[in-house]
């Protein structure tokens, strides 16, 4: 379910015993899952009901001393965790475990007992997300969704198809199993940093039209692997400052219209904005990774601003800080991981067909 308002991809599942409804975000960027918890002592508002541990019957908290305490924090002899997020959210609470459920597309029922994840009891979320109960880590961590439920049907892959933030009336498609390959698509090596649970990617360039840009050279010493971060959970795709700086000019120069002046109407921080552009003025943009050239569409590149009136913006972001290769860029591709190989593969969709 896309969040257009908040740039977020939800699904829904269950916890507990009986099964207790819930709406989380699917965030790979994530080494932890978590749901708001009653007693919720500093909580944001939710539209659904907060889970009552205490009404589920296969609920357990987890101790300090179990191996499952992952962080090995400790408040007495209950085990607990603490999350933060780059936008200011955070959760805390307590370390347990329930039943998970999930339901697939024809209406079918997956349960998984003793699914390690945190209760939260006070959290916070930036923006304001009250369709969000919390949070399915897919990130490169032993306490992420990923890690708990290896299956001999579908190993350690997983696939998503996320439908632009245009097309509210159709729902994405989360898949565990080997189904994200085929004709079409585009592989390029998935690399995890020991101590940290982000996946990475190696982006060499970004060409507009044309026009490549080269954000890494190979012969030179700033060679890299491992530059930037795929993480469905981030909006939009953001640039080391200098090579942003280059691709923003060049877009530019690209769009035979003057840029809209009142980016505040757009609601968000991206600078570059026009006001009813046409499909035909955007440029086409080509993001270049190791062994793969990622072709993006139109929504990955210049998608309408929520509430704006037709105005669309550059969906890219000069950082200072980490490179993150946002959902916006990634809509309306399959995108697929294999932790046992190694890799992501990207295979141009119609999102709202799979759905």
């Amino acid at each position: 379910i896309p969040d257009r308002l908040t740039g977020v991809y939800l699904i829904n599942f269950s916890v507990g015993t009986p099964p207790k409804f819930q709406q989380v975000v699917v965030d790979t960027g994530s080494h932890i899952n978590w749901i708001q918890c009653q007693p919720c002592v500093d909580c944001y508002k939710q539209d659904i009901p907060i889970f009552y541990p205490v009404n589920s019957s296969t609920f357990k908290p987890v101790s300090c001393q179990s191996p499952k305490c992952f962080q090995n924090n400790c408040q007495g002899s209950q085990c607990v965790y603490f999350a933060t997020y780059v936008s200011s959210s955070y959760s805390f609470g307590d370390v347990a475990t329930d039943t998970f459920t999930f339901y697939s597309a024809n209406g079918e029922e997956l349960s998984f007992p003793a699914i390690v994840f945190g209760c939260a009891h006070r959290s916070k979320s930036t923006p304001v997300t009250p369709m969000m109960s919390g949070l399915i880590g897919l990130g490169a961590s032993p306490a992420s969704l990923m890690s708990q439920i290896i299956n001999p049907a579908f190993g350690q892959k997983f696939s998503y198809c996320f439908v632009p933030f245009s097309l509210l009336g159709f729902p994405s498609k989360l898949t565990f199993g080997d189904n994200a390959w085929g004709p079409g698509s585009f592989f390029t090596p998935l690399i995890v940093k020991p101590s940290d649970v982000f996946y990475f990617l190696t982006l060499l360039g970004i060409s507009v039209g044309e026009k490549k840009l080269e954000l890494i050279v190979n012969s030179s010493t700033i060679f890299q692997e491992g530059n930037i971060v795929i993480d469905s959970g981030t909006t939009y795709t953001s640039l080391p400052t200098p090579f942003y700086n280059q691709l923003e000019t060049v877009v530019r120069e690209a769009v035979e219209v003057e840029p809209w002046s009142d980016n505040s109407q757009s609601g968000t921080s991206l600078s570059l904005c026009y006001k009813d552009l046409d499909g035909n003025d955007i440029p086409p943009l080509t993001l270049h990774f190791i062994g793969a050239d990622v072709p993006l569409s139109k929504d990955n590149i210049m998608p309408p601003m929520p509430n704006s009136d037709g105005l669309c913006c550059l969906a890219f972001l000069p950082t200072e800080n980490q490179p993150f290769f946002g959902n916006v860029a990634q809509s309306n591709f399959l995108v697929g991981y294999d932790l046992d190989k190694m890799i992501v593969s990207f295979k141009a969709t119609d999102c709202t067909k799979m759905a």
